[in-house]
Parts: C-alpha cells; structure tokens; sequence
C-alpha cells in the first residue's frame, strides 16, 4: 500500500542526492486511516548541504536548529519539516534538548533515536517502500504502544518521551504494552526536568486529545491517562501536592484546564487558593503573568462565589471574567449561579460603574492635582471612589471626582 503524499515531494526526491524519506506521524497515521497530519522529512544530508542543493528551485530552505540538523522546506504553500539523520547523547537526568549531536549516514542509526515503533516507520519516497525496523506496522494494527529498542533506553534521558506516551495512548487510543509502561514509571521523575512550558502543553493535549482524531480517539480518553496518574501516584512530579486527584469537576465543564485545577484545589485543599495557583501556575508550569493572572481571577471567581461574597465585592474583583466563572459556577451550584448571573445582567444593563477604569479619573489625575501623595496610595484612592460611585453617593464626574479625592486624603 503506497503513501498518498504530495507530487512536489516526489520532484524532491529526485532532485537529491540521496534517498529522502517520510517518517513519524504521517506514515503512522497512514495506516490508521487518519487524514491530515504534517509531513515529516529526513535523509542523510545536512541542513547547510540540503540549502545548497535547492538554491534557485521551487524549494526554499528554511534553516531551523543546526544543533540538532532541522529545517523547514516550503514549495508555494507546502510545508515540510526537514532533519538530517543523528545520533543524540543526553546528560544524566530528562532532560529533552541532546547535550551532544552526531550527524551520520545510517538510517538505523537514526531509527534508534525514536521513540515508539508506530512513530519509527519510514517511507522511501524515490523507491516508493516502507522500512519498519521495530515492527511498528503490526503494533499499529494491534494498537499497542510500545518503545524502539528497551523502554529504559527511550526513557531514561528524556521526560518528554514519557508525557508523550501517555498523550498518545489518548489520541490514538491505544494501550501501552506492560514493560513500556513499567519503565516510564520507572523514570517518571524525569518529567521534573523539563520546561514546565512543554508539561503543561502536553497535559493540556492529554486534556483535549478526544478533539485530536475524531470519531478515533474517545471524547473522555484523558481520564483513562488521569487515572493511571492517580495509581501510580505520578501528580507529584508535576508539582502538585497530592498522589491522587479526585476527578469531578474535569468531567463536567468545557474548559478541561479548568476543571481540572477545580479538582487539584479540592484535592489539596490549599490555605490560599490564589497562592497555590500561582505556585502551580507560574512556578510549576511556566505560564505568562498575564494567563496564569486570568486563570488565578477565574477560579478564585468561582470559589469566591461558593463563598457567598457580598455581590458588590464580588463584581469589582471579577466582572471581566464573570461569564468564563458562570460556565463553571453553573456546574456547581445552578442556585449561585443564577443569583450572581442576575446582578451581573444588572450592572450592564443599569450601565453601573465597576471597575477603576470606568472612572472619569485615573492615577495621572492624583498626580498632577496632588503632586505630593505617593503612588503607592493611588490605588486605595481610586477603589474608594469607585465604591462611592457605585452606591451612588458620588457621580461619575471629573471634577467632583478631583474635588472629593481631597476628603479621601483625609483617612486612606
């Protein structure tokens, strides 16, 4: 059975030197019957050698990492991810970035660098074969994920290949033969090594993997993963205080991320909510400020509202995100959610003051009506005055907003 691939890539195969080959994803998928994955290309040429070669053509090369030999091939609007055949020598520990690379001519060599057999099988583009050197057709047919050579080899200097796995048996739904599994429980804790950026990529894939192939893959696969999470007592390598995670809320809502934070807070029971989310978040995992802010507000909205705050306390804190806090609230208690959901609707449509931007004055007005107050005090300022007006004991006027800062002066 031949691969489907595009004509310009059998144009390429002819113009080289050397054989090219597909491999990875798409012959994998190939044989699933899944449509749609990108192209993966290598052959024994370098990235320096391979931009030569296709200078003046209707190829253009992209070098991407000459460390590692990869590089991106466009003809018009086709892209192709391009590597040259190597040899990877990793320090002690996870981590996924190689401390050493060999460049070498042996497409056996390079199989070995692999990291499933359904991932290892290449295609021979000019002579139009697949080399399945670790039997990856059959376990395709037979849906096991199982490591090339040992498990211990695969797993033992790279933690990205053992998040992988278990991203794949969602998306692919497959089960992962017992020696592959033992060891990748084995060297679990090299998960810790790399970025937290690349974990929490790859748990929200897990978390979203029924989305990944449609009508393959379940629409509730991460559980299964979750689940073996939970019996291997794997949490703590992400960071997270706990051995197992009471899977509830994750089930529920639409967004999995959030739900699935819910479920660690209820499992952990931290002191301080925005504190610990923070520490996972941001410490853990890597997030931006500006997201991991969002996902804090979010989800202190929601256990704020459990809480019963008082709604005019409650709004000024989380108004912009009160309808990402209802999708979540909603599944909770359809009683606080209504009652909030009822005050909000207020507000927008009373077009009520609520937040500090809304007012006619800002931090720059203190400064230039009262040059002498310190800045660290603007902002007290400005959430007394927001609550007056939202009470409707001042109006939102600039100059009787400038005139009663004087007053405030006076106790805050």
């Amino acid at each position: 059975m031949l691969l489907q691939i595009p004509k310009s890539l059998k144009n390429l195969a002819d113009i080289l030197p050397e054989n090219l080959y597909v491999v990875g994803g798409y012959n994998r998928n190939h044989f699933l019957g899944i449509k749609g994955e990108d192209i993966d290309l290598c052959s024994s040429i370098k990235v320096e050698e391979l931009a030569k070669i296709l200078e003046g053509s209707a190829f253009e090369v992209k070098i991407k990492n000459k460390f590692v030999g990869t590089a991106i091939i466009t003809h018009g609007k086709e892209k192709f991810e391009y590597s040259t055949f190597r040899k990877e020598f990793y320090k002690e520990g996870g981590l996924h970035t190689p401390e050493k690379v060999e460049f070498i001519t042996s497409l056996e060599e390079d199989a070995k660098r692999r990291d499933f057999s359904c991932n290892a099988i290449y295609y021979d583009i000019k002579n139009d074969k697949f080399i399945d050197l670790y039997g990856g057709i059959e376990d395709i047919k037979n849906k096991i994920l199982k490591t090339i050579e040992t498990p211990d080899f695969v797993f033992a200097h790279d933690g990205l290949r053992i998040l992988r796995l278990f991203r794949f048996e969602c998306e692919l739904n497959f089960k992962i033969d017992k020696p592959t599994l033992a060891s990748a429980i084995k060297f679990s804790s090299n998960v810790r090594d790399i970025s937290g950026e690349r974990v929490i990529h790859e748990i929200t894939c897990i978390l979203h993997s029924g989305n990944r192939y449609p009508g393959y893959s379940k629409p509730k696969a991460y559980l299964r993963v979750f689940r073996q999470f939970n019996k291997f007592k794997l949490w703590p390598v992400f960071g997270i205080d706990c051995t197992k995670v009471k899977l509830k809320m994750v089930k529920k809502v639409e967004h999995k991320s959030q739900g699935f934070l819910i479920d660690v807070i209820d499992t952990v029971k931290p002191i301080s909510i925005s504190y610990y989310l923070n520490l996972i978040l941001s410490e853990h995992f890597g997030l931006n400020k500006k997201m991991a802010s969002q996902y804090i507000n979010i989800l202190s909205g929601y256990y704020d509202a459990l809480n019963r705050l008082q709604n005019k306390e409650y709004f000024f804190k989380y108004f912009d995100n009160f309808p990402l806090i209802y999708k979540l609230l909603v599944h909770k208690s359809k009683y606080l959610a209504n009652k909030y959901d009822f005050f909000y609707k207020y507000i927008i449509s009373h077009k009520l003051i609520i937040t500090v931007k809304d007012l006619k004055v800002s931090g720059e007005d203190i400064q230039k009506y009262y040059p002498t107050v310190k800045p660290y005090r603007y902002n007290a300022i400005l959430e007394s005055l927001l609550s007056d007006v939202f009470e409707g004991k001042l109006a939102n006027d600039k100059k009787l907003l400038i005139k009663a800062i004087e007053q405030k002066l006076k106790y805050l």
